[in-house]
């Protein structure tokens, strides 16, 4: 399994914690950094982020 495939799945472990951590405590976001991947001279970091602020909401496909 690829290093990127291997981050995705950590991401369905973190959902249910950020957003009882998030309702608990009345956050409007939770995160939490999966990972860093790397490609030649690019490093890119991969995040997972919830949040109930509109104005954060990206569009949908």
């Amino acid at each position: 399994m690829s290093n990127a495939k291997k981050v995705a799945d950590e991401a369905s472990c973190y959902i249910e914690t950020l957003l009882a951590e998030m309702f608990e405590g009345n956050y409007p976001n939770n995160e939490v950094l999966l990972g860093i991947l790397s490609s030649g001279s690019d490093t890119i970091q991969v995040q997972l982020k919830i949040t109930r602020n509109a104005a954060e909401f990206m569009d949908e496909c």
